[in-house]
C-alpha cells in the first residue's frame, strides 16, 4: 500500500504529464490551423492506379503554382482553395483521360483526420487538418499527400523556410523535432483517433 506522501507525489506526477501533455496537444492545435493539406486518393492500389495518382498530382500541382502566392494564411489558402477547385477538377480529369482512363474525380475542400505524418525534415502531428483532397474514380486506393499552404508541394519549395512564414518558434521545434517529440507524437495520434471515433458515434445517434 502506498503511503498518502506517496499517493501524494504520484498524483501530482501525473497531474503534471497531463498538464505538459495538454500544452503539447493545444500547440498541435495551433498547427492544424495554419496548415493547408493536399490529399490525393487513387482508384485502386493497382499499380496502374497508382502510377495515374501520381501523374494527376503532378498535373494538379504544375497548375496551381500561383494560386497561394497571395495567401498570408490559412484563411486565404482556403478560399483560394475553394475559388480554384473547377480548376483543379478540370486539369485532374484532363490528365485521366490523355492516359487512357474515364474515371470520375471529386474535389473538394474538406476538413479531415490525419495521422502523424513524416515529410522529409518534417513531422506534422496527429490531428484535423483542412485538406484539398482529389478522390480519383471509387477511392479505394493508396493516398499521397503533402502540404498545399505554405506551399511545400512544389518542387522549388523549401517545406522548413516555408513553414517559418506561418509558424512560430514553438510550433517549429515541435514539427523538426521528431525524435525529441516521437512519445507525444504517438499520444497526440492515440487522443485523435479516440476523439474521431467519439465523434462519429456521437453523429450517428444524434447528439
Amino acid at each position: 500500500m502506498l503511503s498518502i506522501k506517496e499517493k501524494a507525489l504520484l498524483s501530482g506526477f501525473l497531474v503534471s504529464i497531463l498538464i505538459s501533455f495538454a500544452g503539447f496537444s493545444g500547440k498541435c492545435d495551433r498547427i492544424s490551423d495554419k496548415v493547408l493539406r493536399f490529399h490525393v486518393i487513387a482508384n485502386s492500389d493497382k499499380e496502374e492506379d497508382q502510377t495515374l495518382k501520381l501523374k494527376v498530382r503532378d498535373r494538379v500541382l504544375n497548375s496551381c503554382k500561383t494560386v497561394f502566392e497571395s495567401a498570408q494564411n490559412l484563411e486565404d489558402a482556403k478560399k483560394n482553395a475553394q475559388l480554384n477547385i473547377p480548376l483543379i477538377a478540370r486539369e485532374a480529369e484532363d490528365e485521366i483521360k490523355n492516359n487512357g482512363y474515364n474515371y470520375k474525380v471529386d474535389v473538394k475542400l474538406v476538413k479531415m483526420h490525419f495521422n502523424t505524418r513524416y515529410y522529409n525534415t518534417v513531422t506534422l502531428p496527429a490531428g484535423q487538418y483542412f485538406a484539398v483532397r482529389v478522390t480519383i474514380g471509387s477511392g479505394n486506393g493508396r493516398n499521397w499527400w503533402c502540404v498545399m499552404f505554405p506551399p511545400m508541394c512544389l518542387p522549388a519549395a523549401q517545406e522548413q523556410t516555408e513553414l517559418e512564414d506561418v509558424l512560430n518558434h514553438d510550433e517549429m521545434d515541435i514539427v523538426t523535432g521528431a525524435q525529441t517529440y516521437e512519445f507525444k507524437f504517438k499520444a497526440i495520434e492515440i487522443f485523435e483517433d479516440v476523439r474521431t471515433w467519439f465523434k462519429s458515434i456521437f453523429s450517428i445517434i444524434g447528439i
